[in-house]
């Protein structure tokens, strides 16, 4: 998972600011025990790719300092996150009422926001929709946990109602989800 965009460690300190305080933030950016650190400190940039091992110095310091050690909270932050950024990119589709363009602008535009892998939009059905991401290598739990939020929620606010999203299948470098819901 070389190449993770700025945004994705940028929205995971923003997350940590707003819910827990500027204190917090502090305390948490002083723990962060990894090699160039410093960059880190300062501002960072969105597009910029950083290495994965900072995302996952900074997601393991999450679980255990924020989360109790259960993975399943970065599938809340991941639908944090869509409630944030979805104004911010994706605002025509939260206008238009419409997931469907949402997923498929997301495929387009994940390699933009999140940098590493790819991932496939293929429409089943109406409303139900196959997604397969591939992170090209081992992917963090974390990652997988928070990217799925922001699907999800970013499709109920662009009018999914009953969203339901299951793994269909799942290996070390890939996972496939099928994605339905009812307008």
């Amino acid at each position: 998972m070389s190449g993770i965009k700025g945004i994705v460690i940028l929205t995971r300190f923003n997350y940590i600011e707003i819910t827990y305080g500027r204190e917090k933030l502090k305390d948490f950016l002083d723990m962060i025990d990894v090699q160039g650190k410093e960059s880190l400190i300062q501002p960072i940039v969105i597009s910029k790719d950083y290495p994965e091992f900072f995302l996952k110095a900074i997601d393991e310091l999450m679980l255990k300092k924020f989360f109790n050690n259960k993975d399943s909270a970065f599938l809340e932050l991941g639908c944090w996150n869509a409630r944030r950024l979805m104004p911010r990119y994706f605002q025509i589709y939260l206008d238009e009422r419409n997931p469907e363009s949402f997923l498929l602008q997301m495929q387009r535009m994940r390699y933009i926001l999140i940098g590493l892998g790819e991932m496939h939009v293929s429409e089943i059905d109406t409303n139900s929709y196959w997604v397969r991401i591939n992170y090209g290598q081992a992917y963090l739990e974390s990652v997988r946990l928070s990217e799925l939020g922001f699907l999800e929620e970013g499709c109920r606010l662009c009018g999914a109602n009953n969203l339901q999203s299951t793994i269909q299948r799942r290996n070390d470098i890939s996972v496939e989800y099928q994605i339905n819901w009812k307008n």
